[in-house]
């Protein structure tokens, strides 16, 4: 069961959700009246609920039974120097709240670099990861402040993790083996730049504990999961759970070009007579899921990022089925404007309507794209003027491209006779597969007046015939194995 999030929840009685979480509860995952449904609200209160009423797209539900769970113990808070790079701080407050920390101080310290402070934005970043992990508390998200006017809470042991090997000849830092997990914590880390000695100096001498972190020299955002991980870890299974997130979190700092040629042997294991066989449905690989996800590109604008919400997971299963792949079941978000886009070697858009890239979100498409990654756009309806002069920020010197009918997105696994296949119908005007080509490569593919994502959704969603399902499905299957490929 997903969790949604109402901060004004009670133990009991009947409430309606905000309009945005409305639109992800009706639209999105599609709940009717009736359904079951779990509510959080940020300080501890779990509510299982029953949809009662849509009206106006707005759900109306009614608490069915509730608890009150308790801050686990024990704590952990965490004093952290913002960062300059907004992406990255972001990654970090999401993170920090799915590790389960609970609370985070932005310390401005010395080497401190130019921050901007979103608190609106950071408050629903955390909304979002505490629904991701299924947390029953919001972390508290201070204000930035001073560090000479930080004080962690009296009953907490405070660590401050440096890099400074000059004042280990005073106090010398303990290693992560070292701390005791059992008592309430503060964890202090610094800016990129580390600690200044003084700062070191003075909270060594208000009674932090020096704290190495190993002999790597890690980012901020990278430090802050590798000692919280130390400290959330809990038993040997947590512990193991952890020191997978921090290798995960080792791997995605990495370029997509250096991750896609050890990924793919994984990936398409298809060899010649598998190949053969790719045209016989009955002959297909037997369905299996995977750890490599296809992404979901959420972008602003107000446009529905989120529509056909099962088109992915369809795609990945015949993939899976049909190529041999191992991919994930679930789908997941990559937002435009984080590192996390380059996790994914595969990413699709969608939606009807307005789109909208700031300057660090086009920066950072670009870089996803011209570091080996894929973008399929595929307009709903509606997307077409927003594609177009959104696209002009992240490439201003390319030019959309038709792509001929003997490309290679048409030609294998499954040929394509006629080019993009025509699924909807909207203005009485034929598909076009249109393309962005950097020096030479297909980084943006761009299914127009085709709608390629509903012919992926489930068969009770559109009713369409299955041959169309099918045609419609071989071609994304046809637009991952290119992702792949190159």
């Amino acid at each position: 069961m997903e969790t949604y999030f109402f901060a004004d929840l009670c133990p009991e009685g009947s409430f309606e959700l905000s309009e945005e979480e409305s639109k992800h509860v009706v639209k999105v995952r599609r709940h009717q009246p009736g359904d079951r449904i779990r509510i959080a609200n940020g300080l501890g209160l779990l509510a299982d609920c029953e949809l009662t009423e849509i009206r106006s797209s707005r759900a109306t539900l009614r608490v069915l039974h509730s608890i009150q769970h308790a801050w686990p113990e024990p704590r952990i808070h965490l004093a952290v120097s913002p960062l300059h790079h907004e992406d990255r701080w972001e990654w970090l407050l999401e993170k920090a709240t799915e590790l389960g920390v609970y609370r985070i101080s932005p310390v401005l310290c010395e080497r401190t670099e130019h921050y901007r402070w979103k608190l609106p934005r950071y408050s629903r970043i955390l909304e979002s990861a505490l629904k991701q992990s299924l947390r029953t508390h919001l972390p508290i998200l201070d204000q930035p402040m001073p560090l000479s006017q930080f004080q962690a809470e009296s009953n907490a042991v405070t660590y401050v993790a440096h890099c400074d090997e000059s004042a280990d000849a005073r106090t010398p830092r303990i290693s992560l083996d070292l701390v005791d997990r059992s008592r309430n914590t503060c964890l202090m880390i610094g800016p990129e730049g580390d600690f200044h000695p003084s700062e070191i100096q003075r909270l060594v001498d208000n009674g932090a504990i020096p704290l190495s972190l190993g002999a790597l020299r890690l980012r901020t955002e990278t430090a802050v999961i590798a000692g919280l991980s130390r400290f959330l870890g809990g038993s040997m299974q947590r512990a193991g759970a952890a020191l997978l997130t921090v290798l995960l979190t080792v791997l995605l700092t990495m370029p997509i070009t250096v991750l896609l040629p050890l990924a793919i042997p994984l990936l398409i294991p298809i060899t010649s007579a598998s190949a053969q066989s790719n045209n016989q449905r009955s002959n297909a690989a037997p369905v299996r899921a995977g750890h490599i996800a296809l992404g979901r590109l959420k972008y602003q604008g107000g446009g529905d990022w989120y529509a056909n919400p099962t088109s992915i997971s369809n795609l990945a299963k015949f993939c899976n089925a049909g190529l041999g792949t191992s991919l994930s079941l679930q789908e997941e978000i990559a937002d435009a404007g984080s590192p996390d886009l380059f996790r994914f070697p595969w990413v699709h858009m969608t939606g009807h309507g307005r789109i909208v890239f700031n300057e660090q979100e086009a920066r950072n498409l670009r870089s996803y794209l011209t570091g080996g990654g894929f973008l399929h756009v595929d307009d709903n309806y509606g997307m077409d003027p927003y594609v177009r002069s959104e696209f002009k920020k992240v490439f201003p010197e390319l030019e959309w491209t038709r792509l001929p009918d003997n490309h290679p997105v048409y030609l294998k696994p499954y040929p394509m006779v006629a080019g993009l296949p025509k699924i909807h119908e909207h203005d009485g005007r034929p598909a076009e597969g249109l393309g962005l080509l950097w020096q030479g490569r297909l980084v943006v593919y761009y299914s127009y007046q085709c709608d390629l994502g509903d012919g992926w959704e489930d068969a009770s969603v559109h009713r369409d015939p299955e041959t169309l399902r099918t045609t419609a499905l071989q071609m994304g299957a046809n637009l991952v194995r290119y992702a792949f490929e190159q």
